[in-house]
């Protein structure tokens, strides 16, 4: 019988240097490199969430409500708010609607469900609708009809030519 003769064998990690080297990262290294991949992703999402500068519902301040009174009576005056309808006035964030002939109803178009902003009249009702997410408000009391806003848009307190929205 032949005896086996065993020879050892001897494995050496190559770890490749120079131009065009491969190394592979640590497992800690590839952790701490998610973990702040994920930090500057949440911080990003949060600050574009809103800023301090935008209406988030409650009571208007005087000049903030002065300015959509302004707007608003323009709008009406010129006939540009429909019977059964309404008009989005972006560039002082107020939606009037006009459920029936003299009845005004003016609201905030800041949505409450994720800080969308009304910025569409459903066409037949007259609805504000934030496109965002689909919540669509009552066009007299501006409280949810559908969607997922947790609220109603804010309603201005404004006088339009001897007349003031319905409350």
């Amino acid at each position: 019988m032949t005896e086996l003769q065993s020879t050892p064998v001897v494995t050496t990690e190559h770890t490749p240097t120079g131009v065009g080297a491969e190394t592979r990262p640590s497992r800690r290294t590839v952790l701490r490199m998610v973990g702040v991949g994920g930090a500057i992703a949440t911080v990003t999402f949060v600050a574009g969430c809103g800023s301090k500068d935008e209406k988030k519902g409650g009571a208007a301040s005087p000049e903030e409500t002065q300015k959509v009174q302004t707007a608003v009576q323009k709008a009406v005056s010129a006939g540009q708010v429909p019977v059964g309808g309404g008009l989005v006035l972006e560039d002082v964030g107020a939606v009037v609607t006009q459920p029936s002939a003299g009845e005004y109803n003016v609201f905030s178009t800041y949505c409450p469900h994720a800080g969308g902003r009304v910025t569409a009249i459903e066409e037949g009702s007259g609805r504000p609708v934030c496109v965002l997410h689909g919540s669509v408000f009552d066009s007299k009391s501006g409280e949810v009809v559908a969607g997922p806003s947790p609220a109603g848009l804010t309603r201005y307190d404004v006088a339009l030519g001897g007349a003031t929205p319905t409350s």
